[in-house]
């Protein structure tokens, strides 16, 4: 990474007062030749443009997506280099079925975008029986879909990329920025979003000693299907995202392999990065000696992980636990 100014054909990040942005060109992707990027959610808003980038700079693509004429017509249209697996997410087996697909097609995988990704308002609604009068459980398929298809996906991607330690290898997480902060009307949306960013966490300081990184992508308000019309109506002249400024930065730790661990915020296509910013205003919100005493806990804890482990697998009391 560069400190700006940047050269047009650098990638690089900025150190402004209060936030740090990352610059993409678009020569930058071209270090995608020859790689196989595997995506689920693909046949239509961010994660076609992500297929349209990586395929456009000579990336291998593997595409599962539940919607399988829209699949079909994409893999037909880009002809070459695009494999496409009707998946649906929330099954374990399709998405198992998904990476051993792009695995017998192109061979090793290079990154995994979880970008697979629903929304439903059923939440509000109480649903009756009406035979009983009994209140019916909730609607899971947001969960089942945007939290529990990104634990399976990052499963096998940790599985799979075990099988080639010696190639760098990224995970990506499709989150929002409703992984942050509250918002009306989206609730199990939110609880899922939420929840991919505290994969994301629990897994930045495991995956670095295999050789792999997760980083996730928060966007804000972009221009698809998903954004309703009563949204967009009172949004005015906020910025709004392209489809295309979050291919860009689903893509960046591909391109950019030494970045793990990091939440990239998207907004008006202007990339930024939180968790260093966050981890920096930590004595402001937990007080200077209990930050310290917590940073102080969690290196000792990552020190000693590998020895719990080992104790653990060899019949130790105790079942480990972190807080990574």
């Amino acid at each position: 990474m560069r400190h700006a100014p940047l050269k047009t054909n650098e990638i690089g990040h900025s150190r402004k007062a209060a936030m740090t942005t990352y610059q993409v060109s678009d020569s930058d992707f071209d270090v995608l030749r020859g790689k196989t990027v595997l995506i689920t959610g693909g046949v239509q808003g961010i994660g076609l443009a992500t297929v349209e980038l990586a395929h456009r700079k000579g990336a291998n693509v593997v595409l599962g997506d539940w919607k399988e004429r829209e699949g079909v017509e994409l893999s037909q249209r880009l002809k070459e280099r695009i494999l496409f697996h009707k998946c649906d997410v929330s099954k374990w087996d399709d998405v198992v079925d998904l990476f051993e697909a792009g695995i017998a097609k192109f061979g090793i995988i290079h990154t995994v975008i979880c970008n697979a990704g629903i929304n439903s308002r059923e939440f509000d609604e109480d649903k009756i029986d009406s035979k009983t009068g009994r209140l019916q459980a909730p609607n899971m398929n947001v969960l089942d879909v945007n939290l529990y298809g990104v634990v399976y996906a990052v499963k096998c991607a940790l599985h799979y990329f075990g099988k080639w330690p010696q190639t760098k290898c990224q995970i990506v997480i499709t989150g929002s920025v409703g992984s942050f902060i509250d918002g009306y009307d989206m609730h199990l949306y939110m609880a899922s979003k939420t929840g991919v960013l505290g994969l994301m966490r629990g897994l930045r300081t495991w995956v670095v000693e295999k050789n792999m990184t997760i980083n996730l992508v928060a966007p804000w308000a972009t221009d698809t299907a998903m954004l309703r019309q009563e949204m967009r109506d009172p949004w005015g002249d906020l910025p709004l995202n392209q489809t295309s400024d979050i291919a860009r930065a689903l893509l960046l730790p591909a391109v950019c392999p030494e970045v793990n661990g990091k939440s990239f915020w998207v907004g008006g296509g202007e990339i930024v990065e939180l968790e260093d910013k966050l981890h920096e205003s930590q004595p402001i919100w937990l007080g200077k000696k209990m930050s310290e005493n917590l940073d102080k806990g969690q290196r000792q804890i990552v020190r000693n992980w590998e020895k719990v482990i080992l104790s653990y697998k060899n019949g130790g009391q105790g079942r480990p636990r972190s807080r990574l």
